[in-house]
């Protein structure tokens, strides 16, 4: 039996909802503060701190991702055991704070990547808590989900915007310190404004680990394909900004303006894709995403002028696979099991962005010496991504499962892994 709210039309207030709109200010203040910094990792290390090889490079970007595939998942044990997500939430903030400070003052590339490890066991438990907030004891979670990620990628536009073009005008230790203030604001948020949700007590309580969660319809399917995916776009968007400044000759302006309008459409169309996530089903949802990665990236592949490259970075793609991935983990899991599974596709998030900057680095080192083609791996990752979820939306239909439904429940699980 599963509760639900019996006042009509409840849901479409959740925006309004302190509870709800408190979620999405806060990771709006931190999504600003992640894109000032994230989309220049490999760009100031080789030209702050000295590391001109590109393997360095990439262990810059791929270090705290390997931190926070390991830790996120026992932040969501914690969190579903405890049945508390604000604390997950503040701690996850106050990472990010400490790291962003300290990240101003490194002058090498050990203090750099000694602070990315530590700031990365923090932080990563902030993301994972917020989506499994949201998606608590309600049925239209695709919709929470999309103003989720519409929030985020108001902050993304900001910070990335504004982090492009102040680059080369303040410098980049400065603007560490500013996202170490968002990142305090988002804490403040949190502190004052956000209330924890009590879980769903009248769903049957889900035992098991991260091992018994994967073996859930679907849940390995999804988990594998976003690894993928993540894998294919963090092999070359870990080198964006060298690859539009230095290789296609454009300036730093360039690289906060291809962040940024992606970031821009998002916020335009994120609300209505987290409608279309809950009509349409999050699957063919993720098919398309995945088969839009696939013609980007090879087209991304052969560009040559920095302004076209920056208009095709901008297409709006994440939108449609971070919401679809989301809500289709929402669904998989139970109330009490959320932060594991959001924990859980976080993780793999991760994963891809460790495992990705790794393999371009290398591939750009000792094999294509540059890192535009690496936009071909990114295309193969992605068709890998595609095949997978097309084989999951067949089996859900052998099955006979109901793709709109909140929650996922065929009739023998085990034709699915």
């Amino acid at each position: 039996m599963h509760f639900e709210f019996n006042i009509r039309g409840l849901h479409h207030m959740a925006f309004l909802d302190r509870s709800i709109a408190s979620v999405y200010l806060a990771y709006a203040f931190q999504a600003t503060a992640q894109a000032i910094t994230w989309q220049f990792v490999t760009y100031f290390v080789k030209h702050e701190l000295n590391a001109i090889s590109f393997i360095e490079q990439s262990v810059a970007f791929a270090l705290p991702a390997i931190v926070v595939m390991i830790m996120t998942n026992i932040w969501g044990s914690l969190s579903d055991r405890w049945r508390k997500r604000k604390m997950f939430m503040i701690l996850g903030f106050t990472g990010y704070a400490s790291m962003f400070f300290l990240y101003a003052i490194v002058v090498d590339i050990i203090q750099y990547l000694t602070v990315a490890a530590i700031g990365a066991a923090f932080y990563s438990a902030a993301l994972p808590m917020g989506q499994a907030h949201l998606t608590t004891n309600v049925r239209n979670k695709g919709e929470r989900l999309g103003y989720f990620v519409a929030a985020q990628s108001g902050g993304w536009f900001f910070g990335a915007l504004f982090g492009g073009i102040l680059y080369d005008i303040i410098g980049m230790r400065t603007l560490f310190v500013l996202a170490a203030f968002l990142s305090v604001a988002a804490t403040a948020s949190t502190i004052f404004l956000i209330r924890d949700i009590p879980f769903n007590v009248f769903q049957l309580v889900h035992k098991g680990n991260i091992r018994s969660l994967l073996r859930r319809p679907g849940m390995s399917r999804l988990t594998g394909a976003v690894l993928f995916s993540q894998i294919g776009v963090n092999t070359i968007s870990a080198f964006l900004a060298i690859m539009i400044v230095d290789e296609l000759l454009g300036s730093t302006a360039y690289v906060g303006f291809a962040n940024s309008g992606a970031t821009f459409i998002a916020v335009l169309i994120t609300g209505y894709v987290g409608k279309i996530v809950d009509r349409k089903g999050p699957v063919k949802v993720l098919i398309v995403a995945y088969f839009s990665y696939t013609i980007f990236a090879f087209i991304f592949g052969i560009v040559t002028d920095p302004i076209l490259a920056t208009v095709l970075w901008a297409l709006p793609i994440y939108p449609l696979s971070s919401t679809a991935t989301s809500a289709l983990a929402a669904m998989i899991s139970g109330e009490d099991e959320r932060g594991r599974a959001m924990s859980l596709i976080y993780g793999a998030q991760n994963a891809g962005t460790w495992i990705g900057p790794l393999i371009g680095g290398l591939l750009a080192e000792y094999v294509f010496l540059r890192v535009q083609p690496l936009s071909f791996i990114n295309m193969v990752f992605n068709l890998v991504a595609m095949f997978l979820v097309i084989s999951l939306l067949r089996s859900y239909k052998k099955q006979g499962v109901n793709l709109l439904d909140s929650d996922i429940e065929p009739e023998d699980p085990h034709d699915f892994e």
